[in-house]
């Protein structure tokens, strides 16, 4: 699963999937924290600096609310920004995937970085580097 996303003009990014079997040892140490550290009262929402240009989202079972499973990834970038916008999926019966991992690779370096949950603006819960 991927994509590649562009707004104002600027050049493409992409995002995909992937486990964490296939990154690299500091993000798996990250993500390793993350899951025997973090008390259960965060948004979820997790993301790694792994260079100006490459990120990895990862969301928890804490990002869900009720029955609802993983929805749907979409990035937006302007001049000096760039949006996540997440959606929880209702139509999942009961929970199908613990996580989720993505690769983001930004075309530039970015002076602003949101995100959103259902259309309403929220924050990281921990950003590691």
């Amino acid at each position: 699963m991927g994509s590649m996303l562009t707004g104002c003009g600027k050049e493409e990014v992409s995002f995909s999937e992937v486990s964490i079997d296939k990154v690299k040892k500091d993000v798996k140490d990250f993500i390793l924290h993350i899951d025997t550290s973090e008390s259960d009262n965060g948004n979820g929402i997790y993301m790694f600096n792994d260079s100006e240009k490459v990120r990895y989202l990862y969301l928890t079972q804490d990002f869900l609310e009720g029955e609802n499973g993983f929805g749907s990834l979409d990035i937006k970038v302007d001049d000096n920004s760039w949006s996540i916008y997440l959606n929880e999926s209702s139509d999942v019966k009961g929970i199908e995937d613990e996580y989720k991992l993505y690769k983001i690779k930004l075309n530039e370096e970015f002076e602003y970085g949101k995100v959103f949950k259902n259309g309403e603006e929220t924050h990281f819960q921990t950003i590691g580097a």
